[in-house]
């Protein structure tokens, strides 16, 4: 399961703690992770275990915006560069930037919650251990 590594490798490049689907109630600043979608590639009439998953990362920051970007900025940076490596020991072809979104929500005590997401779009063999 690539979750496990996604985990690890966004705690080890951000240094924030990595949850998937949300944060906890009690947790304002961390990264979220989940998997969208996780189509087979398609070879033609050739089976493979490979899958395109698209993955949406959320870097929520509380008060400071321009840390939530240089988080996003630093997993794009590395990821990016993966061609025939690895996300933590986990396996993977390519790693593509997909869709970039933002938000701002203004809380009690004047905090503000910045949530920058990207997706990327992994291509992995599924069944690789």
């Amino acid at each position: 399961m690539i979750e496990t590594d996604i985990k690890a490798d966004l705690e080890r490049l951000t240094g924030l703690k990595a949850y998937p689907l949300g944060l906890p109630s009690d947790v304002l600043e961390g990264v979220i992770y989940q998997r969208i979608s996780d189509p087979k590639v398609l070879t033609g009439l050739a089976k493979t275990s490979l899958v395109q998953s698209r993955f949406q990362i959320t870097f929520q920051i509380p008060n400071d915006y321009a840390k939530a970007l240089k988080l996003e900025a630093l997993v794009l940076k590395d990821w990016e560069n993966i061609t025939h490596g690895h996300i933590g020991s986990y396996p993977v072809q390519t790693v593509q930037r997909g869709a970039f979104m933002q938000s701002r929500e203004e809380q009690t005590d004047k905090r503000v919650i910045f949530r920058v997401m990207r997706d990327f779009v992994l291509t992995y063999p599924e069944d690789a251990t």
